[in-house]
């Protein structure tokens, strides 16, 4: 109960930190206000640090998906300052170079708190038709939620297990029991990276907004130790958290716009009522 305390409590202040970022970075003077959310697929993996690995496993992308809210502030004409509150699915697959059956796919859960500075730019389409496209760069705040696998090797084979499901547990193991649950000591669950990108912007009508939008994201703190982590079975394995996340993500993002101008927001209403 307490862990799970802690957890929710690292979600809030990660988010809270955010929008507090975003609000004390924008200006006073930003009156135009966008919000929505987004959703999309992302290909993700880790780049391992430790030279010794590569003879161990081979590191490939895997599949996963992303969802959140967006909150954007109008800093001047074409610039934007936005933050973004995303539940994120990264991961690995590994195969294995000493072992010819080894196979871990394995996916971690995030809630990432980009930051993103965003410039806007007007083109044409077919040189008729305008729409406006962007880039965007800023930091990323991410939170390790936990995780779940399937992992495949020449031990399991032997002990009669053709593949062996489990979930990510962060702490010591407390036994020798649970070979479902891969423990994680020395986990660094709040990590920080680099987030860059670009998209284009499409205004079907009225203040909504709909962006078609790339990112590359480029993790910086090393999610563990090389020995943070090791299987009861296969004993023979032991996975390499010295490393970082990386990831593209493509979204597609449904904002609002309004302004937080009461004077732009009354407008039009003292005219109604002279009318009536």
């Amino acid at each position: 109960m307490s862990i799970r305390m802690s957890t929710m409590n690292c979600i809030v202040r990660l988010c809270s930190t955010g929008l507090l970022l975003v609000v004390s970075l924008s200006t006073t003077s930003a009156q135009i206000i966008r919000a929505g959310i987004k959703a999309g697929p992302q290909l993700s993996w880790v780049t391992v640090d430790d030279p010794k690995y590569n003879a161990v496993g081979k590191v490939h992308p895997i599949p996963g998906f992303h969802a959140g809210a967006v909150l954007a502030f109008k800093v001047k004409d074409r610039y934007f300052l936005n933050t973004e509150y995303i539940y994120s699915q990264k991961g690995k697959n590994v195969t294995g170079k000493i072992d010819p059956n080894l196979n871990d796919k394995v996916i971690y859960r995030h809630i990432d708190v980009p930051i993103l500075f965003s410039m806007y730019f007007k083109g044409k389409f077919l040189k008729t038709r305008e729409f406006k496209w962007y880039i965007n760069a800023g930091p990323n705040i991410s939170y390790w939620l936990g995780g779940n696998g399937v992992i495949e090797a020449g031990d399991l084979i032997e002990n009669g297990i053709p593949a062996l499901k489990y979930k990510i547990a962060f702490g010591t193991r407390p036994d020798h029991n649970d070979p479902d649950i891969l423990y994680i000591k020395d986990a660094k669950r709040l990590q920080f990276g680099m987030n860059v990108g670009g998209g284009i912007l499409l205004e079907p009508g009225g203040n909504q907004k709909v962006l078609i939008d790339f990112r590359y994201e480029i993790g910086h703190t090393q999610i563990g130790n090389a020995g943070s982590s090791q299987f009861l079975i296969p004993s023979d394995y032991q996975d390499n958290m010295k490393g970082r996340n990386k990831g593209i993500r493509l979204s597609l993002i449904y904002l609002y716009e309004f302004s937080s101008d009461p004077k732009e927001r009354n407008k039009g209403k003292s005219t109604i009522n002279k009318k009536k």
